[in-house]
């Protein structure tokens, strides 16, 4: 008697491969580390259940995610169609094989599926949501099984239904399960298995706890780069501000939430990501590669707990990566915020952070250069609990729009100077 298997048909999770059609809303790295995590809790679910031998077809490199004992075989080359063939004629049977958009699946269904092909059935079926389907099983391999079937389509299930009658295998039902496609399927399978990996990488990621506002004017070199480091749970929020150069283009690409901002100022990009912000704590930073995505749960922790309502990043920067006079002006500013209001700030560092309602209640109204020296200003002056926290400034990719032009430095001076005109000095 022939030992039975589950089959494994899956795609090894990489950028831009894996789980596109969740990007957006998420990057292309984001979508990959939910397929990762949704091929992770299949393997699981298959490792844990009761056929003899456990085969996975793969697309791509193994990785941490393949628990042992499996038998891995590389896909042949082909159509998906001739690539179900060749596994199948490589597995044998009598067998169930399901892919990795089911992370919701359970070793006891898989069981029960596996059971109905066991004990007796020619074939099996289970159609998925959205006229697919998620599990086929068969007591022997078919070369035709599969021959002219078009997959991806919303009748896929029904015509492999009737390829399988046609080859004279009589069809049992399995049960309907919800393929993981679009960002509205993953909501849906989190909630139906919270415990799982993916649904705790869904809920980090299409939940984000925290909104990143990137203010964006010709960034087009550095937007991969900072969205590849963007944290899971921290969503991007690409502020396009009249580029020239694609940079919408590539961060929607990318998966950003992309805001168009036709009103030019540094000012403006920041209001408009804050009024398309929705997550609980805001996020600002530049998006010229000088700072590290990866520093913002520092400085969102503390937000994030209760602890202070305004973070700022200090900014420890490398040899040449800003300039002097922008050294000595942010020393100004600082001194004249101290002088000011109790915050006890060294930098008017461009990484910040804090909840999202109570910037919006602050009545920030600068939307040029000043916009930053305000919300501190502000802020001081109603009391807010303000931190600093050192990060690393590195030189920018590009040219900076405003320390980097004789006309940018005039603005941005003469805006900050307009800010500190509204604030008497504190009397000591």
């Amino acid at each position: 008697m022939q030992r039975t298997h589950l089959l494994v048909m899956a795609k090894a999770p990489v950028a831009g491969r894996s789980k596109t059609r969740l990007a957006p809303p998420l990057t292309t790295v984001e979508a990959a580390a939910v397929a990762e995590a949704a091929l992770a809790d299949t393997l699981e679910a298959v490792a844990a259940c009761g056929a003899e031998r456990r085969v996975l077809a793969l697309d791509g490199e193994p990785g941490p995610w393949l628990p042992a004992g499996f038998e891995v075989v590389p896909q042949v080359e082909g159509t998906f169609n001739e690539r179900l063939a060749a596994a199948w004629a490589f597995a044998g049977g009598p067998g169930l094989q399901i892919g990795m958009d089911t992370p919701q699946v359970t070793p006891d269904l898989l069981d029960a599926a596996l059971a109905v092909v066991a004990g007796g059935a020619a074939a099996a079926l289970g159609l998925a949501e959205d006229g697919g389907w998620w599990a086929l099983g068969l007591a022997r391999p078919h070369p035709d099984a599969f021959a002219g079937v078009p997959m991806s389509q919303d009748d896929t299930g029904a015509l492999q239904r009737k390829q399988l009658e046609a080859l004279g295998l009589t069809v049992a039902d399995l049960p309907v399960l919800r393929d993981l496609d679009d960002a509205e399927d993953a909501r849906a399978i989190a909630a139906l298995a919270p415990r799982t990996r993916t649904a705790q990488r869904v809920r980090a990621l299409l939940e984000p706890a925290v909104d990143v506002v990137l203010p964006v004017l010709n960034e087009r070199g550095a937007i991969p780069w900072v969205l590849e480091r963007m944290p899971p749970g921290y969503r991007p929020i690409v502020v396009d501000n009249g580029s020239d150069d694609g940079s919408a283009e590539v961060a929607a690409g990318l998966g950003a939430h992309v805001v168009a901002e036709a009103r030019r100022g540094f000012g403006a990009a920041c209001f408009a990501g804050l009024a398309a912000a929705t997550a609980p704590v805001v996020a600002f930073m530049d998006c010229d590669a000088s700072l590290d995505p990866a520093d913002l749960p520092r400085i969102c922790g503390p937000v994030l707990a209760g602890e202070a309502d305004l973070v700022l990043g200090a900014r420890d920067a490398d040899a040449g990566a800003q300039p002097l006079h922008g050294r000595l002006a942010n020393r100004y500013l600082a001194r004249q915020v101290r002088r000011r209001c109790d915050a006890h700030v060294t930098d008017l560092g461009p990484m910040r952070a804090a909840r999202r309602d109570a910037l919006l209640g602050l009545g920030i109204a600068d939307r040029r250069s000043g916009w930053p020296l305000e919300m501190v200003l502000r802020a001081g002056r109603d009391g807010w609990r303000i931190t600093e926290l050192p990060v690393r400034y590195r030189p920018r990719t590009g040219r900076s729009k405003v320390t980097g032009t004789l006309g940018g430095t005039l603005r941005a001076v003469k805006d900050m100077r307009a800010q500190l005109a509204q604030y008497a000095p504190a009397k000591r």
